[in-house]
């Protein structure tokens, strides 16, 4: 593999250097300094004459910074500035170019210090190869590479002597008015500085080894290590790799091959920075062991920081773990390093505890080590533990920093506290710290937990004002905070203006915009919003999947919820929604457990898990069941606890609404359903079952449907039904029944009255409406503080039958006058004169809209289909047979009929296990909100007591001609 660009150079001129004059050492110190080296060589025994040739080689390299360097750290470790610097080769010279002493260093504390323009931190003469134990005997590192010298003590006598040998011929040919350098000029830069030049210069194809190879000559492995992490930082990383890779391939015994030490491995190591590249940084540790080059504490460190990188946590604490197992002795940035990966694995105990042994060690934490443990305990939802550490850091001296203060705004976020996050914001101000981007969207987040939508969205302003430009996690926070104010008109708006600024939205922005959507009853946007999010390949999450599937479902439509199901199985598929299993033979127990934070979600999963039980009893018999069946709901994480009561009230009401043998019990994570397996076997080859898994069981009802005409429709029938129920709420405000104003003999009989409508709607065949219309007339009537005698109430139910029949278009079925007055058991001209008085005290506005009516609109906006009688029991459960034993019921009165109709379909969708009890779209339609309306908590009330009443007697008799 040697090239003829390897070859080393013929001529070699020294460059010139400037006067040292601003080094740590001056020209005098360096006179000085050879003075007491000459005479050290004295002492030594060293012939004058040697030590005179030495004092005439190195009389201009003592005057460079390179002799600079060579001499302080002979001042600082007492070894021979002499010896070292002419027994050096061009690789191993301990400075990387010409300029790299900065004045800065004069006269302060580490006076005579070397301090490289391009520091390599990577290398530590603490944990140098030669001294450390991994060594075990075998000498440097450095000269253990392929066709090293390997002779006793390791180090190679004649490493360098060619460079300095080529140098002296140069020095020789100097004359009088000549100075070192002169000549043909075929002598390379070999700076760091400008071989960077040299190779950021190149065309693409053009190769680097050719550009550079002389120089290389010319650096040690220092040097080397810094150039290729130069290479990194300014963006030719693939050129670093290319010189490495060149170097890695030559053949043993080649004069370069002692560069590929644990300085360049360690360097090379820490560039790579993807999950792909992961395997090239185990391929150059394991290329590293099988040259006798041992890792060092910063090689296994920088592997750590690799494993972070590529997301393979559990290897960098296998690196970790090895780095302690070769003897290495971890320094903070190994520490920091290990911090950085508890946290991110939810160990912030572990985080915590390497500040106890940092303690142990004596080593003291610098200000990122602390900040990364209150970061992991922020990670890990432990933010009372990240105050603490945070009070730590004080009790030990330590200043906080912006990224502390950033840090401790997000610890009182996460725990609530917004008012003590806003007061570290304000000391931030008094300080004059650098409130940044990540500041700012820490406190914007903070407002989303706390509910402060508006509050977030003046600190978006203040932010701007400030000059501080948004992020990605910016809009986030933001359109996150919209989401939990269910303002989703800003989070749309927001949504662009981030798209306007060239922020590309994430997988994160979507959660929250669907998020947004979900809670301000915009399934429809929600939808598109996932479709979008695919469409620009954001790969779905769990929070999304869970956003998605629960927003559909609880919209109650029908197809809605079956693509809620479609949406639900494809999730399944990408291996979200596992159920675990754990089987014990010796409890005799099947455990399942079942992750989900939406009630949609955690409904759909539990009639996943009864159909598959159902499906897989035939195959495996009852023995798979054992003797106890139990599924385990988890409460999920802090931040999602407040879903739980609803899942937890939805999964009671179905497994009760198909009389489940299963029984709920609270527990510490959750709750935990349990029933025996022989009465689970017995239930799941039932009929109960099919009914409460049907939805799950019909997710192919969308295939061979357009989705977009489906969309398309449910607008349309959302745009009738919303006219239709405006003209119901103008009816209520116009025409209230007022039954205080009822007079006395009236309430006595009404039940009565109630009963004699119902006979003469059954006998000419009425539907429905005609009835409960009628009633409604009735009502209205007595309402307006007419007193009839009990004898006249009889003529008042006929006309208002009548009446309620030629307006609902069912006049068609009177038979003759003479059957009327049978059928109705009065004179017809007495019916006659009734309607006339029924018509003069209403002000002849016989119109009526009934609680059966409003429950039509109701079921006709979810989608429903009557004409199929089991879809409409599924739906609406046993409302219409509710409903027509609730007309006689005095204590509904009190209520709209809008209103009695919502409390009777939500109470009978919640006896039924029909989830959601009260449809999104239906709170959309008609304003009430079950949690919240005071009216319509009284309203299920009545209802809930009606429905006690019925159930337990003979009375309900279901009225199907609905």
């Amino acid at each position: 593999m040697a090239s003829s660009v390897a070859s080393p150079p013929r001529s070699v001129p020294v460059p010139s250097y400037e006067p040292a004059i601003d080094n740590a050492y001056s020209l005098g110190d360096l006179d000085t300094l050879m003075s007491d080296m000459h005479l050290r060589h004295s002492a030594l025994g060293l012939s004058k004459a040697h030590s005179c040739s030495i004092d005439i080689c190195g009389l201009h390299l003592l005057r460079s910074p390179e002799a600079a360097s060579c001499i302080n750290q002979a001042a600082f470790c007492g070894s021979n500035p002499l010896q070292e610097l002419t027994s050096r080769s061009p690789s191993s010279a301990p400075v990387s170019n010409g300029r790299s002493w900065h004045p800065m260093n004069r006269g302060s504390s580490s006076r005579g210090k070397p301090r490289a323009l391009f520091r390599d931190e990577t290398r530590d003469t603490s944990h140098s190869p030669s001294s450390s134990a991994n060594t075990r005997g075998r000498g440097s590192v450095a000269t253990r590479g392929r066709g090293a010298y390997r002779g006793r003590g390791g180090l190679d006598p004649r490493r360098g002597q060619g460079h300095y040998r080529r140098l002296w011929a140069e020095v020789t040919k100097v004359g009088r008015g000549q100075k070192l350098g002169d000549g043909d000029g075929s002598f390379p830069d070999s700076s760091v500085e400008d071989m960077l030049q040299v190779v950021r210069g190149l065309a693409p194809d053009a190769s680097a080894i050719a550009a550079i190879s002389q120089g290389l000559y010319y650096l040690d492995s220092g040097a080397l290590a810094a150039l290729l992490k130069e290479l990194a930082k300014s963006g030719h990383g693939k050129r670093a790799m290319e010189v490495f890779d060149w170097l890695r391939g030559l053949e043993d015994g080649h004069d370069l091959v002692c560069l590929c030490d644990v300085y360049t491995y360690t360097t090379m190591i820490s560039q790579c920075g993807s999950h792909q590249q992961l395997r090239r940084a185990l391929e150059l540790v394991a290329e590293m062991r099988g040259r006798g080059v041992a890792c060092n504490v910063h090689t296994y460190s920088a592997l750590m920081n690799v494993c972070i990188k590529a997301n393979e946590l559990d290897l960098a604490l296998d690196v970790y773990r090895q780095l302690l197992s070769d003897s290495c002795t971890p320094n903070l940035v190994t520490y920091n390093t290990l911090i950085d990966v508890y946290g991110k694995t939810g160990q912030w105990e572990e985080a915590v505890k390497v500040l106890d042994a940092l303690e142990h060690q004596g080593i003291e934490p610098e200000i990122r080590t602390y900040n990364t443990v209150i970061i992991a305990c922020n990670m890990s939802g432990q933010a009372q533990e990240a105050l603490k550490v945070y009070e730590r850091m004080l009790r030990a001296g330590a200043d906080p920093t912006a990224t502390t203060y950033t840090a401790l705004i997000s610890a009182y976020g996460k725990n609530g506290q917004l008012d003590r996050a806003l007061q570290i914001f304000e000391d931030m101000l008094r300080r004059g710290c650098e409130r940044n981007v990540i500041t700012y969207s820490s406190l914007i987040s903070a407002c989303e937990k706390a509910g402060r939508w508006e509050l977030a969205l003046d600190l978006f302003s203040e932010m701007h004002r400030e000059g501080c430009k948004p992020n990605v996690v910016t809009y986030n926070s933001l359109i996150a905070a919209c989401a939990q104010g269910a303002q989703w008109e800003k989070a749309v708006e927001l949504f662009e203006q981030m798209q306007a600024k060239g922020c590309k939205p994430d997988s994160v922005t979507y959660g929250g915009l669907i998020l947004a959507f979900e809670k301000g009853d915009q399934w429809r946007r929600a939808l598109a919003a996932f479709d979008q999010m695919k469409n620009n390949n954001c790969r779905p999450d769990s929070v999304v999947y869970n956003t998605v599937v629960g927003a559909l479902w609880n919209t109650g439509v029908v197809w809605a919820q079956a693509k809620a199901v479609q949406v639900f199985q494809t999730a399944c598929r990408q291996g979200h929604f596992r159920l675990t299993v754990h089987s014990s033979s010796e409890s005799g127990t099947v455990d399942f457990g079942m992750h989900a934070f939406t009630v949609g979600a955690a409904v759909i999963s539990l009639m996943r898990w009864l159909s598959e039980l159902r499906e897989r009893l035939p195959k495996d018999g009852p023995a798979m069941l054992r003797q106890q069946v139990c599924m385990t709901v988890n409460k999920g994480k802090p931040s999602r606890e407040h879903a739980y009561p609803d899942i937890k009230a939805a999964i009671t009401s179905l497994l009760q609404g198909c009389h489940s043998p299963f029984r709920l019990y609270d527990v510490a994570c959750g709750c935990r359903i349990e029933g025996p397996a022989g009465g689970v076997a017995d239930w799941l080859r039932g009929p109960e079952l099919e009914r409460a898994v049907a939805p799950y069981c019909k997710a192919d009802l969308l295939r061979g449907l357009n989705r977009d005409v489906l969309l398309k429709e449910d607008a349309s029938v959302e745009g009738r039904c919303s006219e239709a129920f405006a003209a119901v709420k103008r009816f209520e405000e116009s025409h209230k029944v007022a039954a205080q104003s009822m007079c006395a003999e009236y309430v006595a009989g009404r039940k009565e009255c109630v009963q004699l409508a119902m006979s003469h709607a059954a006998a000419f065949g009425f539907k429905d409406e005609v009835l409960h219309d009628a009633v409604l007339l009735v009502d209205r009537t007595m309402s307006s503080g007419t007193a009839l005698p009990p004898t006249m109430l009889p003529l008042l139910v006929a006309a208002c039958i009548l009446i309620s029949a030629r307006q609902g278009e069912q006049a068609e079925l009177l038979p003759c006058d003479a059957e009327i007055e049978r059928v109705l058991g009065v004179s017809l001209r007495g019916v006659e004169g009734m309607d006339k008085s029924v018509r003069q005290v209403l002000a002849g506005d016989t119109s009526a809209i009934s609680t059966l009516r409003c429950l039509k609109l109701y079921l006709e906006r979810m989608g429903t289909d009557f004409q199929n009688a089991s879809e409409l029991q599924r739906i609406a459960g046993d409302s219409f047979a509710l409903l027509y034993q609730g007309l006689a019921d005095p204590a509904l009165l009190e209520y709209k009929p809008s209103l009695t109709a919502a409390a009777m379909l939500a109470s009978c969708r919640c006896a039924a296990g029909i989830v959601p009890f009260w449809p999104a779209t239906l709170e959309t339609l008609t304003g009430y909100r079950e949690q919240h309306a005071a009216q319509f908590g009284s309203a299920m009330a009545a209802v809930g007591n009606l429905m006690t009443l019925v159930y337990t007697s003979a009375e309900m008799h279901p009225h199907h001609s609905y």
